[in-house]
């Protein structure tokens, strides 16, 4: 009986020291460990696992102070964060902090307004970034297709390179690459809705792209997953730019797109496709534009893959060709 309750006060009470962590966990398992205690309102727990995560796992400093700082933000252990990301930010990261979700903690906190300004100077330095692949057997005297491909946030090039693959892509088709210039840790990257310098450095970059190769204007596609979905959805119903089309996977429907843009859409021929996850969070507002665009009869086509969220389906080149076979036709 005296073992039972001395169980469970230990669960109650939680950790006491890195003494009690298993030294064989893997980090992604201390994470996970961290992420499960502080969801059960156990922050002291939480916080000593990513602290120990941080002394085992140096190679991964930039998710365990990320996730320090947060803890510790809600928490109430605000000069830890602080010192923390002043850390992070010495060693060239980007923790976010200008993001409105700190400023109800740190409200006139003179030294998270001195660290969130160096990253601001550092964000504001940097511009958007492109990488253009040819087709196979690219001919200047051609014509092609160009799929510009907007990534999500907490993403880059390189890793939008590892999940936009398609033969129609690597066959037939111009491919832009973009890259926000808008950090969210050390080489990751996050879009920002109705940004005026987004929009001045995406437009240079497709200007340039239209001057400088052999592009078909009238078979121009913007792709994106999530927030990469939301930007190109704003930059084709506001015509910012000419296109064609659009091939989405898992977007971010923004939640101010007009009747009148819509209309202008469907008046223009333009096609819009949609894979998604029957558990995606913005399945709703995804199914109601692809509604919103069918009852004008426009064209729209919208897949739901079972037991999927918000996530690529393994099978997405497939899908990716279809979708881009359709909207080049």
């Amino acid at each position: 009986m005296k073992k039972i309750i001395i169980t469970a006060l230990i669960c109650v009470l939680g950790l006491t020291s890195y003494a009690q962590i298993d030294e064989n966990l893997s980090f992604s398992e201390i994470q996970s460990k961290a992420i499960d205690y502080f969801r059960n309102n156990n922050a002291d727990s939480a916080i000593l696992y990513m602290e120990f995560a941080y002394q085992k796992f140096p190679e991964n400093d930039i998710r365990s102070i990320n996730i320090l700082g947060s803890m510790y933000t809600r928490a109430g252990h605000y000069s830890k964060a602080i010192d923390i990301w002043k850390l992070g930010i010495e060693k060239g990261h980007y923790y976010n902090l200008n993001n409105p979700r700190y400023q109800e903690f740190y409200k006139d906190n003179v030294d998270f307004a001195a660290i969130a300004k160096i990253e601001k100077d550092k964000i504001d330095a940097a511009h958007m970034k492109h990488e253009v692949i040819l087709p196979s057997n690219y001919d200047t005297n051609k014509s092609y297709p160009t799929v510009f491909i907007f990534h999500g946030n907490n993403r880059s090039i390189e890793t939008s390179k590892q999940s936009w693959i398609s033969k129609t892509m690597k066959d037939e088709c111009i491919t832009v690459f973009l890259q926000s210039y808008v950090h969210m840790d050390q080489g990751t990257f996050q879009w920002l809705p109705n940004d005026e310098k987004t929009n001045k450095e995406f437009k240079e970059i497709y200007d340039a792209v239209m001057a400088n190769y052999a592009v078909n204007k009238k078979k121009i596609i913007f792709t994106g997953m999530s927030a990469g979905g939301r930007k190109a959805i704003e930059y084709a119903f506001n015509e910012f730019v000419p296109m064609s089309g659009l091939v989405l996977n898992c977007p971010v429907i923004p939640n101010d797109i007009q009747e009148d843009a819509i209309q202008q859409f469907v008046s223009a021929n333009k096609k819009i496709g949609i894979i998604t996850g029957e558990n995606d969070f913005a399945l709703v507002a995804q199914k109601k534009l692809v509604s919103d665009i069918e009852k004008i009869e426009g064209q729209s086509k919208l897949i739901e893959n079972k037991g999927l969220g918000h996530e690529f389906p393994e099978n997405f080149s497939n899908f990716l060709d279809d979708y881009l076979q359709w909207v080049i036709e």
